[in-house]
Protein backbone atom coordinates (compact mmCIF):
# COMPACT_ATOMS: atom_id res chain seq x y z
CA UNK A 1 0.00 0.00 0.00
CA UNK A 2 1.35 3.22 -0.97
CA UNK A 3 0.40 6.42 1.47
CA UNK A 4 -0.12 8.88 -0.57
CA UNK A 5 2.62 12.10 0.23
CA UNK A 6 4.78 9.74 1.29
CA UNK A 7 6.94 9.42 -2.16
CA UNK A 8 6.26 12.97 -2.93
CA UNK A 9 9.03 15.42 -2.85
CA UNK A 10 8.75 19.01 -2.79
CA UNK A 11 9.59 20.62 -6.37
CA UNK A 12 11.59 24.07 -6.49
CA UNK A 13 9.33 27.03 -6.78
CA UNK A 14 9.43 30.12 -9.17
CA UNK A 15 11.94 31.89 -8.72
CA UNK A 16 13.72 35.61 -9.58
CA UNK A 17 17.02 36.70 -10.06
CA UNK A 18 19.31 39.47 -10.59
CA UNK A 19 22.54 39.71 -12.82
CA UNK A 20 24.90 41.51 -13.63
CA UNK A 21 28.07 40.72 -15.67
CA UNK A 22 30.02 41.21 -18.49
CA UNK A 23 30.12 40.77 -22.49
CA UNK A 24 32.19 39.89 -25.43
CA UNK A 25 30.64 40.54 -28.65
CA UNK A 26 32.38 39.60 -31.55
CA UNK A 27 30.74 39.74 -34.91
CA UNK A 28 31.03 36.94 -37.77
CA UNK A 29 30.01 37.02 -41.65
CA UNK A 30 31.70 37.87 -45.26
CA UNK A 31 32.05 41.29 -44.48
CA UNK A 32 32.46 41.40 -40.86
CA UNK A 33 35.62 42.74 -41.42
CA UNK A 34 34.36 46.01 -42.91
CA UNK A 35 32.44 46.66 -39.26
CA UNK A 36 34.72 47.45 -36.27
CA UNK A 37 32.44 49.66 -33.53
CA UNK A 38 30.55 46.17 -32.89
CA UNK A 39 32.82 44.05 -31.40
CA UNK A 40 33.53 46.39 -28.30
CA UNK A 41 33.63 44.66 -24.73
CA UNK A 42 30.86 46.29 -22.26
CA UNK A 43 28.51 45.61 -19.47
CA UNK A 44 25.29 43.78 -19.21
CA UNK A 45 22.85 44.03 -15.93
CA UNK A 46 19.16 42.63 -15.65
CA UNK A 47 16.39 39.91 -14.21
CA UNK A 48 15.84 36.48 -14.63
CA UNK A 49 12.84 34.43 -14.06
CA UNK A 50 12.94 30.63 -13.48
CA UNK A 51 9.05 28.90 -14.15
CA UNK A 52 10.45 24.74 -12.48
CA UNK A 53 8.01 22.05 -14.93
CA UNK A 54 9.33 19.19 -13.11
CA UNK A 55 12.44 18.33 -10.37
CA UNK A 56 14.85 18.69 -13.36
CA UNK A 57 13.46 20.96 -16.10
CA UNK A 58 12.55 24.51 -15.90
CA UNK A 59 11.47 27.74 -18.00
CA UNK A 60 14.37 30.49 -18.01
CA UNK A 61 12.72 33.95 -19.18
CA UNK A 62 15.19 36.96 -19.11
CA UNK A 63 16.15 40.45 -20.07
CA UNK A 64 19.14 42.16 -20.02
CA UNK A 65 20.46 45.51 -20.99
CA UNK A 66 23.66 45.83 -22.80
CA UNK A 67 25.87 48.95 -22.94
CA UNK A 68 28.96 49.09 -25.39
CA UNK A 69 30.54 52.01 -26.29
CA UNK A 70 28.58 52.84 -29.34
CA UNK A 71 25.05 51.11 -28.45
CA UNK A 72 22.41 49.90 -26.19
CA UNK A 73 20.62 47.17 -26.70
CA UNK A 74 17.95 45.34 -24.82
CA UNK A 75 18.56 41.35 -25.16
CA UNK A 76 15.44 39.56 -24.55
CA UNK A 77 15.33 35.75 -23.93
CA UNK A 78 11.92 35.11 -23.31
CA UNK A 79 11.71 30.84 -23.20
CA UNK A 80 14.86 29.21 -22.80
CA UNK A 81 14.74 25.22 -21.61
CA UNK A 82 16.55 24.84 -18.69
CA UNK A 83 18.00 21.31 -17.08
CA UNK A 84 18.87 21.65 -14.31
CA UNK A 85 20.68 19.29 -11.32
CA UNK A 86 22.83 19.67 -8.15
CA UNK A 87 23.16 23.57 -8.49
CA UNK A 88 24.01 23.13 -12.26
CA UNK A 89 22.29 24.40 -15.25
CA UNK A 90 22.36 24.09 -18.87
CA UNK A 91 19.82 25.80 -21.21
CA UNK A 92 19.11 26.88 -24.80
CA UNK A 93 16.74 28.82 -26.90
CA UNK A 94 15.79 32.05 -28.57
CA UNK A 95 17.04 35.61 -28.47
CA UNK A 96 15.69 38.82 -29.27
CA UNK A 97 17.68 42.04 -29.19
CA UNK A 98 16.34 45.39 -29.34
CA UNK A 99 18.70 48.30 -30.25
CA UNK A 100 17.83 51.41 -27.74
CA UNK A 101 20.76 53.48 -28.73
CA UNK A 102 23.91 53.28 -31.62
CA UNK A 103 26.74 55.74 -32.13
CA UNK A 104 26.45 54.80 -36.04
CA UNK A 105 22.97 55.27 -37.27
CA UNK A 106 23.32 56.90 -40.15
CA UNK A 107 20.56 58.83 -41.98
CA UNK A 108 21.27 56.26 -44.69
CA UNK A 109 21.59 59.82 -47.12
CA UNK A 110 25.48 58.66 -47.98
CA UNK A 111 27.32 55.82 -49.34
CA UNK A 112 28.77 54.93 -45.77
CA UNK A 113 25.68 55.70 -44.02
CA UNK A 114 25.30 52.24 -42.87
CA UNK A 115 22.37 51.78 -39.74
CA UNK A 116 22.26 49.49 -36.65
CA UNK A 117 19.06 47.12 -36.39
CA UNK A 118 17.46 44.87 -34.09
CA UNK A 119 18.08 41.27 -33.66
CA UNK A 120 17.00 37.71 -33.33
CA UNK A 121 18.80 34.31 -32.69
CA UNK A 122 19.79 31.61 -30.75
CA UNK A 123 21.39 31.17 -26.95
CA UNK A 124 23.38 28.70 -25.31
CA UNK A 125 24.83 28.39 -21.98
CA UNK A 126 25.69 26.47 -18.52
CA UNK A 127 25.59 27.79 -15.09
CA UNK A 128 25.78 26.64 -11.68
CA UNK A 129 23.74 27.84 -8.47
CA UNK A 130 26.05 28.22 -4.98
CA UNK A 131 24.05 27.85 -1.53
CA UNK A 132 20.75 28.36 -3.40
CA UNK A 133 21.43 32.18 -3.37
CA UNK A 134 24.19 33.42 -5.72
CA UNK A 135 24.47 31.87 -9.49
CA UNK A 136 27.37 32.26 -12.01
CA UNK A 137 26.74 32.01 -15.65
CA UNK A 138 28.24 31.96 -18.76
CA UNK A 139 26.07 32.43 -22.20
CA UNK A 140 26.89 32.44 -26.08
CA UNK A 141 24.55 34.02 -28.34
CA UNK A 142 24.15 33.89 -32.17
CA UNK A 143 22.22 36.15 -34.29
CA UNK A 144 21.13 35.41 -38.10
CA UNK A 145 19.71 39.11 -39.07
CA UNK A 146 22.10 41.25 -40.25
CA UNK A 147 23.32 44.16 -38.28
CA UNK A 148 23.79 46.89 -40.84
CA UNK A 149 22.06 48.42 -43.56
CA UNK A 150 22.00 51.46 -45.80
CA UNK A 151 18.93 52.95 -45.74
CA UNK A 152 18.95 54.51 -49.22
CA UNK A 153 19.95 52.07 -51.23
CA UNK A 154 19.21 49.08 -48.75
CA UNK A 155 21.91 47.32 -49.36
CA UNK A 156 22.62 45.08 -45.90
CA UNK A 157 26.03 44.17 -45.04
CA UNK A 158 26.81 40.11 -44.13
CA UNK A 159 27.57 40.36 -40.80
CA UNK A 160 25.51 38.88 -37.85
CA UNK A 161 26.73 39.56 -33.86
CA UNK A 162 27.68 36.61 -31.82
CA UNK A 163 28.63 37.44 -27.96
CA UNK A 164 29.79 35.32 -24.87
CA UNK A 165 28.84 37.10 -21.73
CA UNK A 166 29.73 36.14 -17.81
CA UNK A 167 27.25 37.06 -15.15
CA UNK A 168 26.84 36.75 -11.81
CA UNK A 169 23.36 36.51 -10.23
CA UNK A 170 21.46 36.92 -7.17
CA UNK A 171 18.55 34.90 -6.44
CA UNK A 172 15.83 36.91 -4.64
CA UNK A 173 13.51 33.90 -3.72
Amino acid sequence: MIVPGAAAQALPGFSMQVKAGVQLPRVYGAESDRVTDLAKTGWVAGVGALSPLGKAVALKHEAFIAVQQNESRLDLFPVSVAYRKYGLEVFGGPYMGILLRSGNYGDGTAQRSYAAKNDIGVTIGAGYTFKRRINAEVRYVRGWVPLEENAGVKDQLKVYRQYVSFTLGYVLF
